[in-house]
């Protein structure tokens, strides 16, 4: 196993502006880890520029194109970005000679078991998460050809306190609060999904970075909630009663339920998610009112 990252350290973080990418950053600094950031808001372009990589010891590749619709409309900038703007990080981490966390994404398709591990058959039925694969492939090539440490993550569905309300949680958390929303609305109540407060999944990240050649991890809670349980578990946790309007507008190659199974970075690096979807709801309620 490589060591742990120590105070004194020194980091690169991609996509640090990011919702993922500023939680991790306040993480390092906290713990005394100097972090070199390169994201949209410091003009990176990761399709052009180079890292910042003088005297780091590891670098947390976290920017990205995201979003599964925006994927659809414009599959060719998702394919750039996310795959060789992939390749050009590993590129530069292999002639630098520093080690990589790769934050991918859930990339299963229908689960034909749940829990899934990682020996699940990969169905990338979107645009989105065929260019977190294709990322992902060229990691463990890389890794393999080029004798690099390399961790992949593939994230399962994070949320927490700043994230867009493009997604989920955010989107219903604002619907309970907001007094001239008289009602939730909701393209459909049913498909069941894996939420992992964002502290968990930083910690991930960073316990994750201790290993040695190749190595690919689900990151997700472990437990499914459906779109109904998040808007009845945000109503009891604000003290907010409001009717709820199910749209039932399903999306295209819906995904009925996902639970990940974690176990093998539980063994690897002794992670294990530790805040419940109430708990977490709570956290981003903190300092709101309804």
């Amino acid at each position: 196993m490589r060591t742990a990252l120590q105070a004194g350290d020194r980091v690169t973080v991609t996509g640090a502006g990011g919702f993922l990418g500023r939680r991790l950053v306040e993480r390092l600094r906290a713990d005394g880890i100097e972090v070199l950031t390169a994201g949209r808001g410091d003009g990176f372009d990761l399709l052009a520029d180079a890292l910042p990589l003088d005297g780091v010891a590891h670098v947390f590749h976290l920017a990205a194109e995201t979003g599964v619709p925006d994927a659809w409309n414009d599959p060719v900038r998702f394919h750039l970005v996310n795959t060789h703007g992939t390749v050009r990080v590993l590129d530069q981490c292999r002639r630098a000679g520093c080690s990589l966390t790769y934050v991918g994404a859930y990339i299963y398709g229908v689960p034909q078991t749940l829990p899934i591990d990682e020996r699940h058959r990969v169905d990338a039925n979107n645009p989105y998460a065929f260019s977190k694969w294709m990322g992902e492939q060229a990691c463990e090539w890389y890794a393999g050809l080029y004798a690099m440490d390399v961790v992949a993550i593939r994230l399962f569905n994070t949320y927490g306190p700043g994230q867009s309300d493009r997604f989920l949680i955010p989107k219903i958390v604002d619907q309970v609060l907001d007094p001239a929303t008289p009602a939730i609305e909701l393209m459909d109540l049913q498909p069941r999904r894996d939420y992992l407060y964002v502290d968990d999944a930083v910690d991930a990240l960073i316990r994750s970075r201790a290993v040695d050649g190749y190595a690919l991890y689900n990151v997700g809670s472990g437990q499914s909630h459906s779109v109904a349980e998040v808007v009845e578990t945000a109503m009891a946790v604000s003290g907010v009663r409001k009717p709820v309007v199910d749209l039932q507008r399903q999306r295209p190659n819906e995904i009925p339920d996902v639970r990940a199974d974690c176990a093998r970075i539980g063994q690897a690096c002794g992670w294990s998610a530790r805040v419940g979807l109430a708990e977490g709801i709570a956290r981003m309620l903190e300092g709101r009112s309804p």
